[in-house]
């Protein structure tokens, strides 16, 4: 399973994973040097949940 956003949706998106998941700060969120599918897996791996789960919480926004 795959999400397509950009770089002006991540900005958005990022946003309401802050809100839904406090635990996520900024340094979390940053993505730049990684791919889409690296910034996921460190995500899903901060927040103890699958990538999947990540991608269909992103999906929902």
């Amino acid at each position: 399973m795959e999400t397509k956003f950009d770089m002006n949706q991540w900005r958005l998106i990022k946003d309401k994973l802050q809100e839904k998941y406090p635990k996520l700060n900024n340094a979390d969120l940053i993505w730049g040097r990684v791919s889409r599918n690296d910034l996921l897996e460190m995500i899903s791996s901060k927040l103890g949940k699958t990538r999947k789960e990540i991608i269909d919480v992103i999906d929902s926004f």
